[in-house]
């Protein structure tokens, strides 16, 4: 978090601010994702995430998982939508 946390502030996001996840989407075919809880599903079209409280869907082409690990994610793939439910 100390890392991102100079980058949020630029981007003029609070990175005290409580939030259900933290996303970095960049245009190199890879993205970061914090807060994730665990993985309900996954295809190379969608993936699905358990947040703390309700779930995150991750949708694209060629969506793979890069690593995974303490509540982190970084996805590569052309990702064209994302949206959370119950949160």
């Amino acid at each position: 978090m100390e890392f991102f946390a100079p980058v949020l502030k630029k981007l003029g996001i609070d990175a005290a601010a409580p939030a259900p996840y933290r996303a970095l989407i960049s245009g190199n075919g890879f993205s970061y994702f914090e807060n994730i809880k665990g993985i309900k599903s996954y295809s190379a079209e969608e993936i699905s995430l358990f947040l703390k409280r309700g779930e995150l869907r991750v949708r694209g082409s060629g969506l793979t998982i890069e690593k995974y690990a303490l509540g982190d994610i970084v996805i590569g793939g052309r990702i064209t939508a994302f949206e959370t439910a119950g949160v």
